[in-house]
């Protein structure tokens, strides 16, 4: 089961607290995760726009 909303917004809140206390903003830091997740799948991407790309090149040799 999933986080709820309230849950979620205490979990920001807090983040966002603890980053304001250090002078770090909540989406600098936010943007930072996603760029690390997106590395850390960057396989996933890689292997689906190579999947996506093979497909593109059997329906462009159907025609």
């Amino acid at each position: 089961m999933g986080a709820t909303n309230r849950e979620l917004k205490q979990s920001k809140d807090l983040v966002q607290t603890l980053l304001t206390i250090q002078d770090l903003s909540y989406n600098d830091w936010l943007h930072e995760k996603h760029q690390e997740y997106i590395q850390e799948n960057q396989d996933v991407v890689m292997k689906s726009l190579l999947h996506y790309k093979g497909m593109n090149e059997e329906k462009n040799e159907k025609i």
